[in-house]
């Protein structure tokens, strides 16, 4: 991933993205906090977990960030104000239900500064190590992981 913040920074970026295969995703760059919303259907219909907030030291949110364990602090539930928790949480059930997923995703968000939540991406295999926010959302749920994780096989098995 790359920031461009100026027309003479777009070749580079492109060069730079094609180096992963041949198509390139341009998306606008919106600044804001960073949070990551954990969703959960455990046959009663999706649910959001409490928002985690993202802050990587170096200010962008790159693999080093996401996997270098310290290189970035987690708030949760995201120093947020209610309504933008309630929007974030909102944004990403409605993610999840709408691409039709099941058991559970994790949805990415940027929230600029009038409180509005952008979709960045999905993932439907959030991970599971020291820094990922999922096992954070969990636990800040007041939720056992390994009995989260077995009762969701357990349905997905069953149909």
């Amino acid at each position: 991933a790359s920031v461009v913040r100026s027309a003479s920074d777009l070749p580079g970026a492109m060069m730079a993205s094609f180096a992963y295969g041949d198509t390139a995703l341009i998306e606008r760059f919106v600044t804001g906090t960073e949070v990551a919303v954990s969703v959960v259907d455990d046959g009663s219909g999706p649910r959001a977990l409490p928002v985690v907030e993202i802050v990587p030291d170096g200010g962008f949110y790159d693999y080093g960030a996401r996997y270098t364990a310290g290189a970035t602090e987690f708030f949760v539930p995201a120093r947020l104000s209610d309504d933008v928790l309630a929007a974030c949480a909102d944004a990403a059930t409605t993610v999840h239900t709408t691409l039709g997923l099941r058991h559970w995703s994790r949805v990415d968000l940027i929230v600029d500064s009038e409180g509005t939540p952008w979709f960045l991406e999905v993932n439907v295999a959030p991970g599971m190590t020291e820094t990922s926010t999922y096992p954070q959302a969990v636990a800040a749920a007041g939720l056992d992981l390994g009995e989260l994780v077995a009762g969701l096989v357990k349905q997905a098995v069953e149909g």
